[in-house]
């Protein structure tokens, strides 16, 4: 009895953080950082104090590609790396989305002319039909009320996309990682890792992400230790995270093998 009631205050106390914590975003989900340039024609910006997401202009012409699209399902934050990339949303031609949740899909349902990239297992729950696994991001995802993302180009495995670049070089490289969700994936562009959830840069190193949003740690940990080999011929020059930001330049490939090794790979 004593341990039943213990869970209840403990489900009590989470449901009053998510609540606190939904208003809060509800109310800030469209704002957005000052734009950052990683390299030439690549820009970040972060999303309600604690999401980055990323935009590059592929050459020649006004082609634009997509890594993640923020909370908002109005995709703001997008038009903030679109408008330092001096193009619009028809410019979009491809958005690669690391993972289902909402605050890294929900402004894909804003983009409508793209093309939008997402590992099979997570078509489900970007489309709203599936819940969260953790608890904390199910209750914030309830609280949000994100609409329904529509995936048009599901992602089945390791995959390479020629997004229109002349330099032959510049291809999206897509590797999957299950783990934090099921259809994880991250993406390699021009020596930028985006890495989505998987990890987290904090104190100058990358670390597993915190165990209340990473319910299936054992499969993420063997899934980041995967990139050993999976990116093994691969040049990395920075590691961007979602929450945390990006490595600093030429440090990618030395944090993200320090990070495998640590977890036993």
């Amino acid at each position: 009895m004593r341990f039943l009631k213990f869970l209840l205050v403990i489900a009590i106390v989470l449901a009053a953080l998510a609540a606190g914590a939904g208003i809060g975003l509800r109310a800030g989900r469209g704002k957005f950082g000052a734009v950052t340039e990683l390299k030439p024609d690549f820009v970040a910006v972060t999303n309600a104090g604690f999401n980055t997401l990323f935009a590059a202009r592929v050459a020649p012409g006004p082609h634009v590609i997509v890594f993640d699209t923020s909370l908002d399902p109005q995709a703001r934050p997008v038009d903030a790396l679109l408008g330092a990339l001096h193009a619009s949303r028809d410019d979009i031609t491809d958005v690669f989305l690391t993972h289902g949740h909402y605050d890294h899909a929900a402004g894909a349902a804003a983009l409508t002319k793209a093309k939008l990239h997402l590992g099979a297992g997570d078509v489900a729950l970007a489309a709203g039909q599936v819940n969260p696994d953790a608890l904390l991001p199910m209750l914030l995802g309830k609280l949000l009320a994100t609409p329904p993302v529509t995936i048009n180009a599901p992602m089945t495995g390791a995959a390479t996309f020629d997004v229109g670049a002349t330099d032959p070089a510049k291809t999206v490289k897509a590797f999957p990682v299950p783990g934090h969700t099921p259809g994880s994936f991250v993406f390699l562009y021009d020596g930028v890792l985006v890495a989505g959830d998987t990890m987290m840069f904090k104190e100058g190193r990358l670390v597993p992400p915190p165990r209340v949003f990473d319910p299936h740690h054992v499969e993420n940990t063997a899934s980041v230790i995967s990139l050993k080999q999976q990116l093994a011929n691969e040049t990395i020059d920075v590691v961007c995270t979602a929450h945390g930001g990006c490595t600093p330049k030429g440090l990618g490939r030395t944090l993200l093998d320090d990070l495998i090794s640590r977890l036993g790979g």
